[in-house]
């Protein structure tokens, strides 16, 4: 009987690399199509998986599975918002979103993700994001930048910026509620923004 991905990393936790193995060859192909097709480089495709890898190794605990056990969804959303960084360091073509992993796990299907995907609606509305960010008060764009873009939690980004865990949390609120409105009206009723902002939302709570 196969193993889920919850019993693999619970093994891997405790240094048991034949489990890691496992979990390695059950994904490595697909996750690796994946990447290469977004980012059409190998050596950055191979990069980008063996940070996930080393990520698997040394912090088991934090990576998400759902109601099945599997992890597949958790690290395909990782791996988008890591290739979505590769962008914006390396051919700056988008803005920067990066996945939440604290203890709120997002309970969105592998369906619905893929539907945001299709990378070039995803770099101009990540654009439009930005500049509507641009034109927020300071704090906003602070808040902004440490929970989103950053993947720091609520309570890192309400120390290193002095205010309270709930003004951060209001602060990001009020920012995605801008984003909402300003974003041009075919964004607005797009099912894939809808699915992104569901999931940004999530994010700050």
């Amino acid at each position: 009987m196969n193993q889920t991905d919850h019993s693999l990393l619970v093994k891997i936790k405790t240094g048991d690399r034949p489990a890691f193995g496992i979990l390695y060859e059950r994904y490595w192909d697909s996750f690796y199509r994946f990447v290469f097709a977004r980012t059409k480089d190998k050596e950055a495709a191979e990069e980008l998986l063996q940070n996930l890898w080393i990520k698997v190794l040394e912090n088991a605990e934090s990576i998400q599975t759902d109601d099945r056990g599997s992890a597949k969804g958790y690290l395909l959303r990782y791996l988008h918002y890591r290739v979505i960084d590769y962008f914006n360091s390396y051919k700056k073509t988008s803005s920067t979103i990066s996945i939440d992993e604290s203890e709120h796990s997002i309970d969105i299907t592998d369906t619905e993700y893929f539907e945001i995907l299709e990378e070039h609606d995803v770099s101009a509305l990540f654009s439009m994001i930005d500049e509507v960010v641009s034109q927020l008060p300071v704090t906003e764009q602070k808040v902004y930048d440490f929970r989103i873009r950053k993947n720091m939690s609520v309570d890192e980004t309400a120390e290193a910026l002095g205010l309270s865990n709930k003004t951060v949390s209001n602060k990001l609120s009020k920012t995605l509620g801008e984003i909402r409105e300003q974003l041009n009206p075919e964004y607005q009723s797009s099912k894939k923004l809808v699915s992104l902002l569901i999931l940004m939302e999530m994010l700050a709570r």
